[in-house]
């Protein structure tokens, strides 16, 4: 019994579907020492469709601001880079801070499509959502950022 209490690999708090606790025991026992991994399923989630002429990716990336989101493709690869930052005070009515958070908080992800006519390729971000347009070709493509609309 204590063997397998001391097994890492032993999910021996299981609630079912909450990760929160599920993965609180392994997180915080195992010889990772870093967060519970809460979050990372969740981040900038991704649907790619591919077509004979382009590929369409479309990523969730709710509360940021365009200017915050930048995209890169080069060679074969694009990257998505988000940032967020969030600065929040509140003070009583002698101007007195009595509540203040600060957060920043980074994502990026990278995918693997080839074959990409860089300078055909279109960006929208709209309502959390950004979408891309990314036809094919069969030539290189330069490292220019790509312009959000």
């Amino acid at each position: 019994m204590s063997n397998e209490l001391a097994n890492r690999n032993n999910n021996w708090m299981d609630f079912g579907n909450d990760d929160l606790f599920n993965h609180f025991a392994q997180s915080f026992f195992g010889h990772n020492w870093g967060f519970p991994n809460l979050v990372s399923k969740d981040v900038m989630k991704t649907d790619v469709s591919e077509s004979d002429s382009a590929y369409t990716v479309i990523v969730d990336l709710p509360g940021l601001k365009k200017e915050n989101i930048s995209v890169d493709y080069n060679d074969g690869v694009l990257n998505i880079v988000a940032k967020q930052e969030n600065n929040s005070e509140e003070r009583n009515d002698k101007n007195e801070v009595i509540h203040s958070e600060r957060y920043y908080g980074a994502y990026s992800r990278q995918y693997n499509l080839p074959n990409v006519d860089r300078d055909a390729v279109i960006a929208k971000y709209e309502n959390g959502v950004l979408t891309l347009n990314l036809p094919k070709t069969s030539g290189t493509a330069d490292t220019k950022p790509i312009e959000i609309q």
